[in-house]
């Protein structure tokens, strides 16, 4: 496998093409958000990086958030979550934790307190399962703060949830009264 900061390159490049931008790539994505498995690895090497599938799967599982589904009798592979590309989900709605975790950085939190939480140019909220990950989450953008979602109220008032990974869960949006400021 590529060096750490080889690793992190590739795995930001694959997200950002399967999320956002796969013709940058010259990458097809499918309605369902599928592009072939040969046609990334060859993007890749056009950009000089080379891997093979089974590094591909390793990159994949190196972090506690799996990114990507990897359909290897298929030769298809696609970003699990976080599009801004319009994607058809497969996942059917699961009933999350009574509690989910958001994290942000300290600029964001007085218009999600104020408008709560919207998806801004992806396709869903993004929640996570433990206040650490979340927090990871949020620290991207700065000096991290974690919201607390009331998820189990959000169920009974027939919000949906999607379970994406281990730690990844998604939703529409999240009205501001079922948000707390707890850090």
């Amino acid at each position: 496998m590529k060096q750490q900061n080889d690793v992190k390159h590739i795995s930001k490049i694959i997200s950002y093409w399967l999320r956002h931008k796969p013709q940058e790539a010259g990458i097809e994505l499918d309605e369902f958000g599928w592009a072939s498995l040969p046609q990334v690895l060859g993007a890749l090497a056009n950009r000089g990086l080379t891997m093979t599938v089974e590094e591909l799967h390793t990159l994949n599982h190196a972090t506690d958030k799996v990114r990507w589904e990897i359909d290897q009798a298929n030769q298809k592979i696609r970003a699990t979550h976080g599009h801004s590309v319009s994607v058809v989900l497969l996942e059917k709605p699961t009933i999350p934790p009574a509690v989910l975790y958001h994290g942000t950085a300290v600029p964001t939190v007085i218009s999600i307190l104020e408008e709560g939480l919207w998806p801004m140019r992806r396709q869903f909220v993004h929640l996570s399962s433990t206040p650490d990950m979340a927090l990871q989450v949020g620290r991207r953008h700065g000096k991290a703060v974690l919201f607390e979602i009331a998820t189990a109220a959000l169920v009974q008032e027939g919000w949906l949830f999607y379970h994406t990974s281990d730690n990844v869960w998604l939703t529409t949006a999240v009205p501001a009264h079922y948000l707390t400021l707890i850090s």
